[in-house]
């Protein structure tokens, strides 16, 4: 029989202080808008930052609207012959070589569109600086933001039916 010790007050009140940040609030667990199935649409031609943006935030915009628009043209160009090779396998035996090529090709998909999940996280951090600057910026910065985000969800929607299309 196995006897169990109680962990101590100490050791379970450093646990949970891990957990907070210093502001004294805790990260929150909802699922981000990118993280929700949206059906895919065409892909957005301009994400630029609105006109009242600018000096150095308009610039780090810029680069991150930049490097998702190149990702999210990567993904676009590769998606047609995902949904083919999908098309193709679902409903095939797991371990089957249509089975693997197609799930090899919804892994290099996924991969394409990684800058773009980089450039939504790099404008989170960039929204959390300008709002301890000036909260005005911050809603300029998230709605320059809003674009990117939208293209994700679309993503991960795309995928996520893909994959079941293929079958796990």
């Amino acid at each position: 029989m196995l006897n169990f010790k109680p962990a101590s007050p100490l050791l379970l009140l450093l646990i949970l202080s891990a957990c907070g940040t210093k502001e004294g609030g805790f990260p929150s667990l909802e699922r981000r808008s990118y993280e929700t199935e949206a059906p895919l649409s065409t892909p957005i031609e301009s994400a630029a930052a609105p006109s009242q943006l600018s000096g150095e935030f308009a610039a780090k915009a810029d680069v991150l609207q930049a490097r998702h628009m190149a990702a999210h043209a990567t993904y676009i160009g590769a998606l047609a012959a995902v949904q083919a090779i999908a098309s193709k396998a679902a409903g095939s035996s797991p371990g089957s070589e249509i089975w693997v090529n197609a799930h090899l090709m919804l892994s290099r998909l996924d991969k394409t569109r990684a800058d773009s999940v980089a450039a939504v996280r790099d404008f989170d951090g960039l929204i959390f600086e300008a709002g301890a600057r000036d909260a005005g910026l911050a809603v300029l910065l998230t709605e320059a933001q809003r674009p990117l985000i939208e293209d994700v969800a679309r993503q991960n929607a795309e995928i996520a039916r893909l994959s079941k299309m293929i079958g796990e």
